[in-house]
């Protein structure tokens, strides 16, 4: 390598001179401080744009809260927070100042009376509402401006309501118009300069065809029916209770409550004591007699002392309840009606009843189904001596938590219990006076609870029951009572569990060589039967046509049409709907 190579090696590993370094430095701060109030405007345009579409937000979020509210609940159905309570709660010129809490945060307003459009609220009058800084984002607040509207959409003027509309007066609460106009504006600082966001809606109330709450309970613990020979229905209920509740434009429970009712076709009804309400409408009357009911023979009906407890209901809250007191205990309190034991031994029992009135002619003694029936009565609930209190009941309740509950829900239930067994043909010959078949449901129940969008309602449904039977058995010796005893409850991994006898009336031979499916029939529990009926999740749901239904041969030889003197029993009849649309 030559001396000339070795030099120009050695000069180009020097690198740069501080000259040059100084040079470059220079030039970079000249373009960093060309370049920085780009950068700057940037930054700022980001929060601008932020804070921007935070307030659209804030705005839209105030717009979907006013649409969600019911338009208006009336006043007397308690304080139940609708639109008109929020953003326009009253119409006094002098324009005091009030507050109203709703979803932890504090509304203020006051109404204006007067005055021109400024700072985009409109001219009044119009009721102003502040929300003081947003719950969850403190650096933003607003002002709803809420103005009543006419049919063609201009304001209304303010001698229509001005000093005469008040939300919070009952009688003065109904509202002007049904039409709002409502302007929103949101408001926060950026850079020491206030920045609004403005919009605007008309609000129009739009009642839905149903109520946006719908709860019922049905309970009836004992219904016997059958005609008459002149064709008249004739209809016995023990234990009977119905209650209702719904929610509109504002909140109404109502309920009728029966020991016991006994209808036939043409002629009055027979009650023992009633109990019955309409809220707000009307409220808790008494009525019907509460001693021993028994026209005479124990025909065609007859039934024990009646009474009903805790019949009582409450709108106050804005939501429907009955009874007043439904959700203090576990399981809730309910509305009663039921037929008592009286500690005798009266000769009709409790339960009474046949289908010999209107004229009709008994199957006789020497018909072999005639035989095993006996004489009338042919359906009966004995007393007992020494026992009292409510031996056949039916009972139920209707309630709904607020709004803001989490989860938010409407329940409804029905229930009914037996202290006593009720018997088919009570004076069979073969059983020593015992009867052909009896049948106790100690206890039962169906509750209802409303569903949300994503989930359906659900019910939940259980009962235990007594079936005894008198009669030989393929492998009996002799004839003697036979037990069978169900218990359900539709929550349970194995829902119903039978023990005892098996009920085969085709081969269960009474005393004169007919079988007892020839006197009658029986739907027992079963996979298909004596399960709660769920139907749609927001309507009718339980057991409709009760738990068991027990249905005798004909009774009648001159019945007005073939098998319409048939007996039919039906226990524990109960039904609930809970559906909340809130």
């Amino acid at each position: 390598m030559s001396t000339s190579d070795s030099r120009a090696i050695e000069e180009s590993d020097e690198g740069f001179t501080l000259v040059e370094i100084l040079v470059s430095i220079g030039l970079l701060s000249v373009v960093m401080v060309a370049s920085l109030p780009v950068f700057i405007a940037m930054l700022a345009s980001t929060a601008t744009t932020r804070l921007n579409t935070q307030g659209k937000n804030h705005t839209q979020e105030r717009l979907e809260q006013v649409r969600d509210l019911r338009f208006h609940v009336d006043r007397q159905n308690g304080p139940f927070l609708d639109l008109l309570d929020l953003y326009f709660t009253n119409a006094k010129a002098a324009g005091p100042t009030t507050s109203v809490t709703a979803s932890g945060a504090t509304l203020s307003g006051s109404y204006v009376a007067t005055g021109t459009a400024a700072n985009g609220l409109p001219a009044a009058p119009f009721y102003r509402t502040s929300t003081g800084p947003l719950v969850g984002a403190p650096g933003f607040s607003q002002v709803v401006a809420t103005q009543f509207l006419g049919p063609t959409g201009t304001v209304l003027p303010a001698v229509r309501y001005q000093d005469l509309y008040d939300s919070q007066v009952v009688g003065k609460d109904s509202p002007p118009s049904l039409v709002l106009g409502i302007t929103v504006i949101t408001s926060w600082t950026q850079a020491d300069r206030t920045k609004t966001y403005r919009t605007y809606t008309q609000v129009t109330e739009g009642r839905p065809e149903l109520p946006v709450i719908q709860s019922q309970a049905r309970a009836v613990s004992v219904d016997v029916t059958s005609s008459g020979a002149d064709g008249a229905t004739l209809e016995l209920q023990t234990g009977v209770a119905s209650v209702d509740g719904a929610q509109s434009s504002g909140s109404s429970v109502s309920a009728f409550v029966a020991g016991a009712l006994a209808a036939r076709t043409g002629a009055a009804n027979v009650t023992g004591r009633v109990g019955q309400f309409a809220l707000p409408a009307s409220g808790v009357a008494e009525s019907g007699d509460p001693s021993r009911q028994d026209p005479g023979l124990c025909s065609w009906y007859a039934f024990g002392p009646t009474d009903t407890t805790n019949v009582t209901g409450d709108v106050s809250g804005g939501l429907p309840k009955a009874p007043t007191n439904v959700g203090t205990t576990s399981p809730y309190n309910r509305v009663s009606g039921y037929v008592s034991a009286s500690g005798g031994n009266h000769s009709c029992g409790l339960l009474s009843y046949d289908n010999l009135t209107g004229g009709g002619v008994a199957l006789p003694s020497g018909n072999v189904a005639g035989t095993n029936m006996g004489t009338a009565p042919y359906v009966k609930v004995s007393d007992s001596p020494g026992v009292s209190g409510a031996a056949l009941s039916g009972s139920g309740y209707v309630t709904a938590n607020d709004i803001g509950s989490s989860p938010q829900q409407t329940r409804a239930g029905a229930s009914t219990t037996m202290t006593r067994s009720i018997t088919l043909f009570p004076n069979h010959p073969f059983s020593l006076g015992s009867g052909l078949v009896s049948a106790k449901l100690s206890t039962a129940s169906v509750d209802c609870t409303s569903g949300t969008a994503t989930v359906a309602g659900t019910i939940t449904g259980a009962y235990s029951l007594e079936l005894m039977w008198w009669g030989k058995g393929l492998a009996d010796a002799g004839p003697r009572w036979h037990t069978a005893n169900w218990t359900y409850d539709s929550a349970a991994g194995t829902p119903l569990v039978r023990t005892g006898d098996l009920w085969a009336p085709d081969t269960t031979v009474l005393g004169n060589g007919a079988t007892l499916s020839q006197l009658v029939q029986i739907s027992v529990p079963s996979a298909t039967e004596g399960v709660v009926t769920t139907g749609a999740t927001t309507g009718l749901r339980g057991f409709p046509t009760g738990v068991l239904t027990m249905t005798t041969a004909p009774t009648l030889t001159n019945e007005a049409a073939p098998g319409f003197s048939a007996i039919k029993v039906q226990l524990g009849q109960l039904t609930c709907v809970a559906d909340d649309q809130r």
